[in-house]
């Protein structure tokens, strides 16, 4: 054996997940995605439902899991945001950085739509066709999960 070389394998594959919270410049909700398939904003730091592993599955393409609910963050071809218990055609997302410093999130099967993920000021999802990318509404900033005690 050569020094410093291991000859049990190559090392395990880390899991490119994020644990995060996305936090909406409009109103100051963090996303929630709930067990029922709800897909809502909430204000209050350490909602155990606001916690989200965000997957990377190809270059800016996403999926957004809940962590507690394990559901999907879907958009419906009317633009609705839910849930899904599944990763679906549905559930894929183009992560976009903008000059900001926020993040978008787009359809990827409706991108031609040019619609986005959106909290209105009250927390209620904003369907797709009312955003567009001047809008407070479509930019979220990925935090560290809150500890909750």
């Amino acid at each position: 054996m050569l020094q410093g070389l291991s000859l049990r394998g190559p090392p395990p594959l880390r899991d490119h997940r994020r644990r995060t919270r996305l936090y909406c410049m409009n109103g100051g909700h963090h996303l929630q995605i709930l067990p029922d398939g709800t897909v809502r904003g909430r204000r209050e730091d350490g909602d155990v439902h606001t916690v989200l592993k965000i997957k990377a599955v190809d270059r800016s393409v996403v999926v957004i899991q809940g962590t507690e609910a394990g559901r999907y963050l879907a958009m419906s071809d009317e633009g609705r945001l839910y849930s899904s218990p599944t990763v679906s055609d549905e559930s894929y997302f183009l992560e976009k950085l903008e000059e900001n410093h926020y993040n978008t999130y787009r359809p990827q099967k409706y991108l031609e739509r040019k619609w986005y993920v959106a909290l209105k000021k009250s927390g209620k999802p904003k369907v797709g066709p009312r955003t567009h990318i001047g809008q407070k509404a479509v930019f979220f900033l990925p935090l560290l999960p809150a500890i909750v005690y």
